[in-house]
């Protein structure tokens, strides 16, 4: 029988070394190189538009370094599809009672918390609905689960559980507001870190719960898809 809370699959070490380095990429460079590129475009892109060309390349490139990856996990997925339900069902559930909860405590220290980053996507799919949609619906979630759960989680888990969830926790919250450093207060900084702890939780104990990367994709996608939809 399978076991629960186990991760059997690892990564090969040239997924590692690509992964990490293509991390780096992605944070250092790829945001200054795209802008840098549309600036001098006859047309340049809208925000929409520029923010999907980010999402595909990321998309593309972690597919690539990925794919094995990928489809060690699809296998197991198909293998014991009951664990996958059942970590998604759980992992659902646990991330919106995490997020209430999270929601009340923001309320109480600053009542007038906003995120910047869902009001970013919010006034992109104003100008283009489909594409923030497909962008953040079924391209981010496989990038950030293979580089978040899959790269940095699952690395470390083998040593120290505690440390696997704690440093990808906090990196895959700090990615999402790191561009609003220097507008947000210290005190802002830590509420909107706080927002993104019940997903980084939720979704890394998905990936042990079902032991393949499909679950917190999938969980990923589904919360993803919420956001977006009430946007309409």
């Amino acid at each position: 029988m399978k076991k629960s809370h186990n991760i059997s699959l690892s990564l090969t070490h040239q997924e590692t070394v690509s992964g990490f380095c293509y991390l780096a990429f992605q944070l250092l460079v790829l945001p200054s190189l795209l802008t840098w590129g549309n600036a001098r475009l006859s047309r340049p892109l809208s925000s929409a538009e520029l923010n999907f060309v980010f999402y595909l390349i990321n998309f593309l490139a972690v597919g690539l370094i990925f794919r094995g990856f990928l489809g060690r996990g699809a296998g197991i997925a198909w293998k014991h599809p009951a664990y996958l339900c059942q970590a998604v069902i759980l992992g659902l559930a646990a991330y919106y009672a995490c997020n209430r909860a999270v929601g009340w405590v923001i309320g109480l220290l600053v009542p007038s918390f906003s995120n910047y980053n869902d009001a970013s996507i919010a006034a992109m799919s104003q100008n283009g609905y489909f594409l923030t949609f497909l962008g953040t619906v079924i391209l981010v979630p496989p990038v950030e689960e293979c580089l978040y759960r899959g790269l940095i989680f699952r690395n470390l888990y083998g040593k120290s559980p505690w440390a696997a969830y704690t440093v990808s926790i906090l990196a895959f919250a700090m990615i999402h507001i790191l561009g609003y450093v220097g507008v947000y207060s210290p005190l802002e900084l830590l509420m909107a870190v706080l927002q993104y702890l019940p997903a980084g939780l939720c979704l890394a104990w998905s990936y042990t719960k079902a032991d393949t990367i499909v679950a917190p994709i999938v969980i990923h996608g589904v919360i993803n898809f919420i956001g977006i939809y009430g946007l309409r």
